[in-house]
């Protein structure tokens, strides 16, 4: 009963976390290329199909006692996978995210790893603890599990197709915030800049993001450029005291304003960091995410090139 115990919730995380990236495919996809291990598109997005689909089917049969023999030791094979992912993004810095729920909850590849050793703990127990098959109903543990494969494939492909994970950030982001100015009536504080007219350059930023950190002197030197065209601004839902530390630190040729966590999260839309949007009057025009833009393209964006 204990080893079954534990199947179960290890079972409940794993079929959690399919069904989390199932809702956001494209999300899930781009987290696996963070990692650097992968990045060859096609690649990527069949590994994350066939990772949704393990998950589900994996979880379902630890949670229903189906083949016992095949799904515990199965699921300790990719415990021990999902360790050496993180420990390398851990080790390397590849990524923040390890991407372990898809974009639902932000873990970093530290936390994971060790959550992950419990979850290996918690499941080799299980399997030293009882190796027993069930005997009883196995029709239906058949069916549980493969319908939990059906469902996570019917899941992937509907949210796949939705303007939510849209590959282009302008219609991720018009899905998100559906009013045709996105910035119209933000609310910022440690701003002297009127984002309501004219064009901005807006870098939505943290100022712990070691990517956003690393990015501040190709910003200040895009904030020096003549003719620019936009000026540059930075946005985040940190602390006053955090953008004080920033500013101290990083010296950034730009002024760094505040916005509510919620502002924050409907603009950055599951973007990368540091996510640069250019507008106009309040509205979105382009959209540059995880990079900085060249001068040039800033300019061929706002005259519409």
């Amino acid at each position: 009963m204990i080893a079954r115990v534990l199947e179960a919730i290890i079972g409940v995380i794993l079929l959690l976390a399919g069904v989390l990236k199932a809702w956001s495919p494209m999300d899930f996809g781009r987290q696996i290329a963070d990692y650097g291990i992968i990045t060859q598109p096609t690649v990527v997005t069949a590994l994350a199909w066939l990772m949704i689909v393990v998950e589900c089917a994996l979880g379902t049969a630890l949670i229903v006692g189906y083949r016992r023999r095949i799904a515990v030791p199965a699921a300790i094979l990719l415990i021990i996978m999902f360790l050496g992912a993180v420990g390398w993004a851990w080790y390397t810095g590849a990524t923040e995210d390890c991407g372990c729920f898809g974009s639902w909850a932000k873990r970093t590849p530290a936390e994971a790893f060790l959550e992950d050793l419990g979850m290996l703990a918690l499941i080799a127990g299980a399997w030293l603890l009882s190796r027993r098959e069930p005997v009883r109903f196995r029709v239906w543990r058949f069916g549980a599990v493969a319908a939990s494969i059906l469902a996570g494939i019917a899941i992937t492909a509907v949210a796949g197709s939705s303007d939510r994970q849209s590959a282009d950030p302008m219609v991720r982001l018009r899905a998100q915030s559906p009013a045709r100015k996105q910035f119209e009536g933000l609310k910022v504080s440690g701003l002297d800049v009127d984002l309501q007219r004219g064009s901005h350059l807006v870098m939505l930023m943290d100022t712990g993001c070691t990517h956003c950190q690393q990015s501040i002197p190709e910003v200040n030197r895009l904030a020096k450029v003549p003719d620019l065209g936009a000026g540059i601004v930075a946005l985040c839902s940190n602390s006053t005291k955090e953008v004080d530390w920033f500013n101290g630190k990083f010296k950034p040729e730009f002024q760094l304003g505040r916005i509510s966590y919620d502002d924050f999260m409907r603009l950055f839309e599951r973007g990368k960091t540091p996510r640069m949007m250019l507008i106009r009057d309040a509205a979105v025009i382009r959209i540059w995410d995880g990079v900085v833009p060249p001068a040039d393209e800033v300019r061929n964006s706002l005259s519409g090139r």
